[in-house]
């Protein structure tokens, strides 16, 4: 299917996360900011030669730089945080951390476009307590996903998908032909 849409990609409509060793779960509500870019830029060494003085002749690429994204989970129920990083949620609708905030897996994020955005190997971690507890403000958990290479060998970090296109049926013909 071509895609019709007119490539402008906008709002978080829903967030879904499968962990390594589980199913797709649904993220839950985010703040009004979505999904916030958080990578880091490639960084370089010039190089200069004496001969040349208005610039240098070359660089070298030092770091290849980073993706990623910060959010922050608005809706702090148990079982949201649970489907994330693990810890207990209990009958009584409370929640125990696990000692390590850290969670692999693939995130999927749909928007309000009709585009969906997918992280192969996304690392969730926690980026500590966000917004403040106030009334001018809602109380949120900060989560960071770095998008890692992919463990299966495959080349592709993140994929976009035009609307009306599903992620788990595209993956399937676009990684055979890899």
């Amino acid at each position: 299917m071509a895609d019709t849409s007119n490539g402008i990609i906008y709002g978080t409509a829903e967030v879904k996360f499968k962990p390594t060793d589980g199913a797709d779960k649904t993220i839950g509500w985010l703040d009004e900011n979505g999904m916030q870019p958080a990578g880091n830029a490639p960084s370089f060494t010039d190089v200069y030669a004496a001969q040349v003085t208005d610039g240098p002749v070359d660089s070298i690429l030092q770091n290849p730089g980073s993706d990623a994204f910060t959010m922050n989970l608005i809706q702090l129920k148990a079982q949201n945080l649970a489907d994330i990083f693990g810890g207990t949620a209990e009958e009584d609708g409370s929640y125990t951390p696990p000692a390590n905030f850290v969670a692999t897996g693939v995130l999927t994020i749909k928007t309000h476009s009709g585009h969906s955005f997918r992280v192969f190997n996304a690392r969730l971690s926690r980026n500590g307590w966000q917004n403040g507890l106030n009334m001018q403000n809602v109380f949120a958990f900060g989560i960071r996903v770095d998008m890692l290479k992919p463990a299966d060998g495959k080349e592709r970090r993140w994929r976009i998908y035009p609307p009306g296109v599903v992620p788990d049926t595209s993956d399937a013909t676009a990684d055979a032909e890899e």
